[in-house]
């Protein structure tokens, strides 16, 4: 069993000033928007979905939001735009590449995304293995937060003594980092932050653009992102059309704690390789035991052959465009990371 939503999204140039804000957006600005919306499945469909989330973004496009509407801080232009949908939906609206917020039934998360620069080795790795010789990563890290309890400045400040703490350092020589593994430092920022961020709801690292993990107090999760090319049925008459998809393979689970990984992201990788090579140029509703071409036949298809080597899995976005694509959850539901 599975849960399936449809991902819709769109993007909106705008101005504003947020009338009582502690930081800069207290003066008049722009911004370019971002917004996502991920609806039930059983929607009528994603044009349908994406219709309704132009219809709400249109009037604001190009726009002096402060005369749009009564509060323009992020959290209230994503209820509005929440609201103007025809159907519940999770929404998440990104004013910057740095900060944005997501809304999900009655919860409603702020988020920053930041940057550090370390090196590191992981010691337990087997001989031979790469990540076991002395490297380096820009360090991506996102920070979310009730809004009720932590705006953005808030969550910007808790963020500066870690940076400090963080920044061009050997993680190895950090105390509780003597194998920082990305799950690893996820708890460890977690950690640091429980009892001075009023309400940490979790922490993302991500080493590389395509791979990360989550901590949220309780539980691990990762995951590992790969593209490929294919062709799908474009109508009934037989026409085809083609996508540069991405395909975002999220795991749960417990942490091994001799290893300090949920999962290698290699090995995630070559399980995921048979699938990727039968993906990869082909015409996706020609894939041996697929019900379709549509991204969730596909999806469906890469969880029934790739569930029995990675039972970690938790979750499959599948992305036949940057904005548009659909998400399906068989367990531990990651609604959040990576809205």
């Amino acid at each position: 069993m599975h849960t399936s939503n449809l991902i819709a999204g769109a993007r909106f140039e705008a101005a504003r000033q947020v009338n009582g804000a502690s930081d800069l957006t207290a003066r008049p600005h722009g911004h370019s928007f971002r917004v996502i919306a991920r609806a039930d499945a059983q929607y009528p469909g994603h044009e349908q979905l994406q219709a309704a989330l132009d219809a709400a973004v249109a009037p604001l496009d190009y726009a002096d939001l402060n005369r749009q509407l009564a509060q323009c801080d992020d959290l209230a232009l994503a209820a509005h735009l929440r609201a103007a949908l025809p159907c519940p939906a999770t929404l998440s609206l990104q004013s910057s590449p740095q900060r944005g917020v997501a809304l999900d039934g009655d919860t409603a998360l702020n988020w920053i995304q930041v940057q550090f620069e370390a090196a590191h080795q992981l010691p337990h790795v087997p001989a031979g293995h790469k990540c076991g010789r002395l490297h380096g990563h820009g360090f991506g890290v996102r920070l979310a937060a009730d809004a009720r309890l932590s705006g953005h400045p808030r969550l910007e400040a808790a963020w500066k003594p870690l940076f400090l703490e963080l920044n061009h350092r050997y993680l190895n020589d950090i105390a509780g980092l003597d194998n920082p593994t990305s799950e690893v430092l996820a708890q460890w920022l977690h950690q640091r932050l429980a009892d001075t961020l009023p309400g940490l709801a979790w922490v993302e690292v991500r080493e590389t653009h395509s791979a990360g993990s989550q901590f949220d107090g309780q539980r691990f999760r990762i995951w590992k992102e790969q593209r490929f090319e294919s062709a799908r049925p474009f109508d009934d008459k037989g026409a085809y059309t083609g996508h540069s998809y991405l395909v975002r393979l999220m795991l749960s689970g417990e942490l091994d704690q001799a290893m300090g990984w949920l999962l290698d992201f290699g090995d995630v990788k070559d399980r995921f390789k048979p699938l990727y090579r039968q993906l990869d140029h082909n015409p996706l509703d020609q894939l041996s035991g697929v019900r379709g071409g549509d991204s969730v036949s596909v999806a469906e298809w890469v969880h029934a052959h790739l569930s029995p080597l990675v039972p970690e899995l938790a979750r499959i976005d599948l992305m036949q465009q940057e904005l548009r694509g659909v998400s399906l959850m068989f367990r531990d539901a990651m609604r959040w990371p990576l809205l």
